[in-house]
């Protein structure tokens, strides 16, 4: 009969057009899943590069302390070197270049000698605290013509800018801070003393005497 005819093709079309929405969402949800799969990799991306950036930073700023760490050590170990095989007598007092220089003599010992920039980066920053101190250095032999108490020759110092300066009677030497100065040998500084030893103990010594 054609009403079972048309109940027939209700049917059919029912079922067609459920057939076509159920693939209509499943097309959907595929693209959705795409969609979320794309930045979910984008965002791991993002964070594995952010890490990576953060461990070569690290990495880096390890490295520069690390660095800097074995500078300060080699620098210990070079001040090390120059302290060792020495006595020094570090006075808290004041005398003239020659007084100071008897006292050093007296005990076996005579007016530090700096002949080189790590020991007088020792001297300046280790020993002397700021305060300016003898050294045995003077030109009183002869104008111009620095010579240690040792005899040796100056070759080379760490004077402040302008100095020396060559006044007359300036014919001794002091160190500060920023340089040596000549200065008049009766002038008042305190001093160091300075004596070879045969142990490689260290001995600092400071004296009120």
């Amino acid at each position: 009969p054609k009403m079972y005819e048309n109940t027939y093709a209700n049917i059919k079309m029912y079922l067609y057009l459920s057939s076509s929405g159920s693939d209509s969402v499943t097309v959907r949800s595929s693209r959705a899943a795409v969609v979320c799969l794309v930045l979910l990799c984008v965002l791991l991306l993002a964070a594995v590069i952010v890490l990576c950036v953060h461990i070569y930073t690290n990495n880096k700023n390890y490295t520069q302390e690390r660095d800097q760490l074995l500078t300060k050590i080699n620098n210990l170990t070079e001040e090390r070197d120059q302290i060792l095989t020495n006595f020094y007598f570090i006075s808290s007092l004041k005398k003239s270049w020659t007084e100071s220089r008897i006292y050093c003599t007296e005990r076996g010992a005579d007016l530090i000698i700096i002949n080189n920039r790590e020991k007088q980066v020792i001297c300046t920053k280790r020993f002397s605290n700021g305060n300016e101190f003898w050294i045995g250095l003077t030109d009183s032999g002869k104008e111009g013509n620095w010579k240690w108490v040792d005899g040796s020759t100056l070759t080379s110092g760490f004077w402040r800018s302008g100095e020396p300066n060559g006044k007359s009677g300036e014919n001794c030497v002091v160190s500060f801070s920023s340089g040596w100065r000549d200065h008049p040998c009766n002038n008042a500084f305190r001093w160091i003393c300075e004596k070879k030893t045969l142990s490689n103990e260290l001995h600092i010594k400071t004296t009120d005497m």
